[in-house]
């Protein structure tokens, strides 16, 4: 993806060099040196403008934190840190996490700050059955993610955007689908403790799966699965395609 953006980048830059050195044979006998000084540098800083301008716009339809930001939320439970999203379903929005990010810690001690520092009400929750997955009710009209109902397929790219090492700041992973489950989806984003509860998003902007848990599959024993992307760390999403949601009480 990052590099997808660079090319267009660089498209944007050549053409507008392009436009430049077309302009020169016009703009030249008509104007003295200091003033084709000052157009050239006017021209390059138009370029620098608009290729800021692409760059901002990609990421934003790329599913990237330019157009996620108001809608992730940093989240404290006792001594455990998270991440939360807020996502519409219908006609209500809900904050989704994981469970282990709050196991063990009432409702009413749980603290959601989305990045304005703006901490949000929680209402009734609700656990995923079979699934390590949480939401609570949020009131009012948010900004909210969409949910990605079609199966992902492999290859495709991703972000994951989350409270990477629990320290506080969202940070953006990118990276792809490598395999895909009835429940879950592995990915190749770097993702680590902290990104619990992460939406995983697709170039879209919507949610294919939640940042769950790391799998550690060293076997050095397992001739097999030597020199392979299976024997080392794996990291895996929940889906919410089919979650069955219970009240909690």
């Amino acid at each position: 993806m990052i590099g997808r953006l660079q090319q267009r980048k660089r498209l944007s830059g050549r053409f507008l060099r392009g436009l430049l050195i077309a302009l020169l044979p016009v703009a030249a006998p008509r104007c003295a040196v200091a003033d084709w000084q000052a157009t050239s540098e006017a021209l390059g800083r138009r370029m620098g403008q608009f290729s800021a301008y692409l760059d901002k716009a990609f990421r934003k339809r790329d599913g990237g934190f330019a157009g996620a930001k108001d809608k992730l939320a940093v989240i404290v439970a006792g001594k455990s840190a998270g991440t939360g999203f807020i996502m519409r379903v219908g006609d209500s929005c809900w904050l989704y996490t994981n469970a282990h990010v709050v196991k063990g810690v009432p409702a009413a001690d749980v603290r959601a700050t989305l990045l304005n520092n703006t901490v949000l009400q929680l209402g009734a929750c609700q656990r995923a059955q079979e699934l390590d997955l949480v939401r609570f009710a949020l009131a009012g009209p948010l900004p909210a993610f969409a949910l990605e109902r079609n199966v992902p397929d492999i290859g495709e790219t991703v972000t994951v955007l989350g409270n990477s090492d629990g320290r506080g700041v969202v940070t953006e992973i990118r990276g792809h689908i490598i395999g895909v489950g009835p429940q879950q989806i592995e990915v190749d984003a770097p993702f680590v403790a902290g990104n619990s509860g992460s939406p995983v998003l697709n170039r879209a902007g919507r949610v294919v799966g939640v940042a769950s848990y790391l799998r550690n599959c060293r076997d050095n024993a397992d001739w097999s699965k030597s020199n392979t992307r299976y024997n080392g760390i794996r990291r895996f999403a929940l889906r919410l395609s089919s979650v069955r949601w219970m009240a909690m009480p």
